[in-house]
């Protein structure tokens, strides 16, 4: 069973960032997916996700930050990773040296407004 997952919304004047606090799995990212969904509705479209407290981190959650980029994208935004560490790194390289993710799909670990 998986911990808990937090996402904590901060809007800022052009972007917003989603603190994530606990594991992101099957089980919590449908709660990742509203959050994103409901941000982007709001006309929110420059996302950074803070995962400065993400404790784990599976193919599942990487899927869901991977479609809320393209999301973003399409809506003429983006998707920004920072403070990215530990099992969500290691991941996402694997996973980027292996071509998994689609073309133009790319994750920074810092702030680049």
């Amino acid at each position: 069973m998986s911990a808990q997952l937090s996402v904590a919304v901060t809007d800022y004047p052009g972007f917003s960032v989603l603190a994530l606090d606990g594991e992101l799995d099957a089980s919590s990212a449908p709660l990742l997916r509203q959050v994103l969904a409901d941000t982007l509705a709001r006309g929110q479209v420059r996302l950074v996700v803070d995962a400065a407290k993400l404790t784990f981190c599976d193919s599942v959650g990487v899927w869901t930050l991977a479609e809320a980029h393209q999301c973003a994208v399409a809506l003429g935004g983006r998707l920004t990773l920072a403070y990215v560490h530990g099992v969500l790194q290691r991941i996402l390289e694997i996973n980027q040296h292996a071509g998994v993710f689609p073309i133009g799909v790319a994750f920074d670990t810092t702030l680049e407004w």
